[in-house]
């Protein structure tokens, strides 16, 4: 983008130019359409895309009161958001008391077909000019049906029955809304300003700041208070704590400053321009009695402030445009899965992805292999044998991506099977985890066991599947071909947004394996996350591949996991009446193991009761500590769904809903 100012640069002659004029203060969502509708049409007919603002505001020589302070954004600001889209040219115009007098006829033949001559105007609905705004779309449209230009309206802009403006910008500014604001702007509220010396007192209680001094001194301000911020320089973020207010700490009547402790930052700044975001408001301004108190208060603010960030980064990851995509396979002994499953994973892997091994400390020779014939795979080798779940937590904790996909290491891929996963993820910044169409690799038209089309549960919390009901596992004929939000994504396969799933503690290392992935999505709707399936991405899943279904060891682990499942994300009240049920439920199934003959998967049942019983204390203290934890990084209301209002039992034995799609809707969140 060429930035030019009338009268002060020669105008180029422009081709055929698609043009759009006005202050675009706070360069917001309604702007960027407008924007984006310029760019395409100059894009699709060889043309320039011309955007025009005024520079200084119309506001700061028409209002008499040069005091108050409402810009949304320097004009630093302005160029710096607008580089980013793909406008040819960005245009300032000197705006004057004389400029301001011109009528609307004169604006348009002296001004703006004088210097440009427009091939296409785009405006928005709202669009006024010339003296006393008298000039309108009615005008414009009469300049259009003379010939003089093409005019293009964009129709009015809305975002959950918010008008998207600036002046709504500026009200929830005032009422310390940001994330409102954010909503509107398409992006965190900005503040550009230059380094300036302080007090120095910052430096005395721990916390050093850097001082701001704002580009423009008409920029609106938020109210006095602690925000969480993030300061951008060269390319950089950084956490930051920012203070707006006049200190009645160290005084009365000291003057406003505007500072920013930089977390893990110890540059010379002083003298340079630094832009800040602005994330989140914390708590407002008040004086303390002594700088102790204030220090402890701003220990306080600082924790505050990392879960704001948090929970930023956790939403805007879909923003990305180029997000990092780590594929992670969790090996142990798998020899002979590396030489069946991992080819395909390696040959059909996307570019702007990286495939990780996590090696729980095999001893047979998977790595070895992997080192020779996969150089390129990245390898990370645990000391010991942590089980699914926490060998998963472990090697991803030294894993640096935007997401994390997680696939069974006898799971077979084909085509590009990541790039509709991804899209979905990003397709809404409250999705967190999805997986694809998961089918059986030994039957390719049949679901596999764990995943198939997305996971459910009833009310009693047993887990099924579109496309497995009990042991019944259905072909694939297309009946679950819609990307739908689901209860619970397979850990076969299942992509996960990477702050998130950090931010939940990753996954319960108690489990060892089993339901681990199930209790995450639970925890990840309850603050607020979506769990969804995209059935455009198909993987082939073994299944039982490290533990037969029917093995005791997984007998065991799925009982004891899914009460504790249960335990730790239902409210205490509905625990009281669905435990009762669960125990009766699970006792039948336990005599049916034994007149099975299956004596020893009988007393798997009842180990499982018997540690969950006596592990009921802990139960108790880990699910205070997740609670905790959901509040702290919540993105939004709980939001359940996949859950079957009523009991799987009943629909598959007495109804005979043998398939999910048996089911009525009705039953079905």
């Amino acid at each position: 983008m060429k930035v030019l100012r009338l009268h002060q640069d020669e105008l180029p002659q422009f081709k055929s130019p698609v043009i759009t004029i006005g202050a675009f203060d706070g360069f917001h969502l309604g702007h960027r359409e407008i924007v984006n509708k310029v760019c395409t049409l100059a894009q699709s007919q060889g043309s320039d895309s011309v955007l025009i603002t005024f520079d200084p505001h119309p506001r700061k020589i028409l209002d008499q009161d040069n005091s108050q302070k409402y810009l949304l954004n320097s004009i630093e600001e302005k160029i710096s958001l607008m580089a980013e889209s793909e406008l040819d040219y960005l245009v300032l115009v000197p705006f004057s008391v004389e400029f301001s007098q011109m009528v609307a006829e004169e604006y348009l033949d002296n001004f703006l077909i004088r210097y440009f001559h427009p091939d296409t105007l785009v405006i928005g609905f709202d669009h006024r000019f010339g003296m006393n705004s008298e000039g309108d779309v009615r005008l414009l449209k009469k300049y259009s049906e003379q010939g003089k230009f093409r005019l293009i309206e964009i129709s009015r802009q809305e975002m959950e029955e918010d008008k998207i403006s600036s002046t709504a910008i500026r009200n929830y500014i005032l009422q310390n809304d940001l994330q409102s604001a954010s909503r509107l702007l398409g992006r965190p509220y900005p503040l550009h300003g230059k380094v300036v010396r302080g007090l120095q007192v910052g430096s005395q209680i721990g916390y050093p700041t850097a001082n701001i001094k704002p580009s423009d001194p008409a920029k609106l301000l938020p109210n006095p208070g602690v925000y969480a911020a993030l300061l951008r320089k060269d390319g950089k973020e950084y956490n930051g704590l920012l203070y707006i207010g006049n200190r009645p700490t160290l005084g009365d009547q000291l003057s406003q400053s505007i500072e920013i402790h930089i977390k893990d930052f110890n540059e010379e700044i002083y003298n340079q321009d630094v832009t800040i975001d602005i994330i989140e408001f914390i708590r407002p301004d008040e004086k303390f009695e002594n700088l102790k108190t204030l220090k402890e208060q701003i220990n306080r603010d600082d924790q505050a402030i990392a879960y704001a960030l948090e929970r930023y980064r956790i939403l805007n990851t879909n923003k990305k445009k180029n997000p990092v995509v780590a594929v992670v396979i969790l090996n142990y002994n798998g020899e002979n899965f590396i030489m069946d499953f991992l080819p395909s994973v390696f040959e059909n892997l996307p570019p702007y992805c990286q495939l990780y091994i996590i090696d729980n400390a095999s001893n047979d020779q998977s790595m070895l292999l992997v080192s020779q014939k996969y150089p390129e795979i990245r390898r990370i080798k645990l000391t010991k044998n942590y089980g699914f779940a926490e060998g998963y937590n472990k090697g991803l904790s030294q894993i640096d991506a935007d997401y994390f996909l997680l696939i069974n290491s006898d799971v077979r891929v084909s085509g590009d099977w990541v790039t509709p996963l991804l899209k979905r993820m990003q397709s809404d910044p409250m999705i967190m985890a999805c997986q694809p169409k998961i089918l059986s690799s030994s039957n390719p038209d049949q679901f596999e066991y764990a995943g198939a089309a997305g996971g459910a549960m009833d009310l009693l919390g047993y887990t099924f599947s579109r496309g497995r009901m009990m042991h019944d596992v259905e072909r694939d004929l297309g009946q679950y071909n819609d990307a739908r939000r689901i209860f619970w994504a397979s850990g076969a396969a299942l992509m996960v947004n990477s702050a998130m799933f950090k931010a939940m503690g990753g996954f319960d290392p108690d489990y060892f394996a089993h339901q681990e992935e199930i209790d995450l999505c639970w925890k990840i709707q309850r603050a607020g996350g979506e769990i969804w399936y995209e059935p455009e991405s198909k993987v082939y899943h073994l299944g039982g591949g490290t533990l037969e279904y029917s093995n005791p060891r997984k007998v065991f682990l799925n009982f004891r996991n899914n009460l504790a499942t249960i335990f730790k994300n239902a409210p205490i009240g509905y625990l009281v009446i669905i435990l009762p049920l669960r125990l009766l439920l699970d006792v039948m199934i336990s005599i049916r193991y034994l007149i099975s003959g299956k004596f020893v998967l009988t007393l798997k049942v009842i180990e499982a009761y018997l540690i969950s019983i006596l592990s009921t204390p802990y139960l108790l203290h880990k699910k205070d500590l997740g609670e905790q934890n959901i509040e702290k990084y919540r993105i939004g209301p709980e939001k359940l769904k996949g859950v079957l209002r009523g009991s799987l039992f009943i629909h598959y034995y007495l109804f005979r809903h043998t398939r999910y799609s048996d089911i009525p809707k009705h039953y079905l969140d």
